[in-house]
């Protein structure tokens, strides 16, 4: 399954978009086919397309936090910045083609040399107001509500880079500096009505990546509020994939802090730490998996994702990270098992921390700082004790919950599905390429 871009596929994104902007359609038919066809490699289109990059990071009409060379030093990659170069042409030549399709204003953007608009990735202009601005929506949520709508930017917005025109970065800027926004008061439904806005009038476009191996799609998200609660009502549980326990035993001594494996644990596949639920969405099969990531740089950490994905597509749908985001979802439809999931977590996680704290202090962090077996035998070490502690407590209670579904739970799964895609009341329109 692939993961959404880094920040340097983004920024590639970002370049590959500004020169396929100032080529126009009829030449990047022409001249990236050799690239595509695999006549020609990365090494030849830096070359080919020197000046238009230099020109783009020079203008500024590339707009990064990462430097030009480091975006180009991944591109050359083998196996991961190579995937994104063709990946990266890929999108940029189906975004020239169709994207006026996506509103009839962008179509300006197919005339070669068109010089207007702005690849922003990371940038303060565009992306560092809109962030703000996101904050200011939030926390009106926060005092409407009690809590913020959204735990983190990404489940408003997915985008990983913006096209903008100058049109569209004062607006924004006025917007941050209005008076009722620098109040607080501001909420998303006037923030989302801008955005849409100004991608009506082919002033902004938020895009979010998935990496492409050899078709490019473009998918509107949010643009119509009917088409997305039909997917929402069209989205049901199947039930849960069958799991096992994970197995092994381990002995500690509290007062010596010392642990000993005395039964060997499962490694590999055979879901054995985590649980996933089949679901149909939009007559596609999809999945809900929720599986603990037990360690960060070393130590025991809370980090339980929840992600969404269709069967067969390398993309991932979405995703949320936390029990206390994950449960919050829940709430909004089954209160009663929101708290019976939190709570069987909390008490378990206890017992989890004390007891991966317990190892690392006798052999984790020596394996930890070791060579790369070693680091390996920490990383199975820490998901056996997980899976030993809190996930065998929590997978056969959302396992039961979701075998025979009814209508509250096919909820419970709109309810999250919305969320980790981004599909919400709240979310912003934005387009997915992949």
């Amino acid at each position: 399954m692939v993961m959404a871009a880094t920040a340097e596929a983004e920024g590639a994104q970002a370049l590959f978009s500004y020169i396929a902007d100032v080529l126009g359609t009829v030449k990047v038919n022409r001249l990236w086919k050799p690239y595509l066809k695999g006549e020609k490699n990365y090494t030849q289109f830096k070359e080919e397309f020197k000046s238009e990059i230099d020109t783009g990071f020079r203008t500024k009409a590339i707009e990064t936090d990462l430097p030009k060379s480091q975006i180009l030093s991944y591109l050359g990659k083998d196996n991961t910045g190579k995937s994104w170069f063709i990946s990266s042409l890929l999108i940029a030549e189906k975004l020239i083609k169709d994207i006026d399709k996506i509103d009839s204003n962008f179509r300006y953007i197919k005339r070669p040399g068109w010089g207007d608009v702005f690849y922003a990735r990371g940038d303060k202009e565009v992306m560092g107001v809109l962030s703000k601005l996101f904050k200011v929506a939030n926390d009106f949520s926060k005092k409407e509500d009690g809590r913020p709508f959204f735990g983190d930017i990404n489940k408003w917005s997915p985008a990983d880079i913006y096209f903008a025109t100058d049109k569209a970065k004062k607006m924004l800027k006025s917007t941050l500096s209005d008076p009722q926004t620098k109040a607080g008061n501001f909420r998303f439904a006037e923030l989302n009505e801008m955005i849409f806005k100004l991608i009506d009038k082919g002033q902004l476009l938020p895009l979010s990546l998935k990496k492409v191996e050899r078709t490019a799609n473009i998918v509107e998200v949010n643009f119509n509020r009917k088409k997305e609660e039909k997917l929402l009502a069209d989205t049901f549980v199947v039930g849960p994939q069958k799991f096992n326990l994970m197995t092994g035993k381990y002995q500690i001594n509290k007062q010596k802090k010392t642990f000993a494996w005395v039964k060997d644990y499962p490694i590999g596949k055979g879901a054995f730490r985590e649980i996933k639920i089949d679901v149909k969405s939009g007559n596609k099969d999809g999945f809900i998996q929720i599986r603990h990531t037990p360690a960060s740089k070393g130590k025991p950490q809370k980090g339980v994702k929840v992600i969404f994905g269709y069967k067969g597509d390398a993309a991932l749908g979405g995703q949320l990270v936390g029990i206390p985001l994950f449960t919050k979802q829940i709430s909004l439809i089954d209160k009663g098992f929101a708290k019976k999931l939190s709570d069987t977590w909390n008490q378990n996680y206890k017992k989890f921390e004390e007891d991966a704290n317990i190892y690392i202090k006798s052999i984790g962090g020596r394996l930890y700082k070791g060579n790369k077996e070693q680091r390996e035998t920490f990383n199975n070490d820490m998901g056996a004790i997980s899976g030993l502690t809190v996930m065998n407590a929590i997978r056969p209670l959302i396992s039961a919950y979701f075998k025979n579904p009814k209508e509250k739970q096919h909820k419970v799964l709109r309810a999250l599905f919305a969320y980790v895609t981004s599909r919400s009341i709240n979310s912003s329109p934005f387009v997915i390429a992949k």
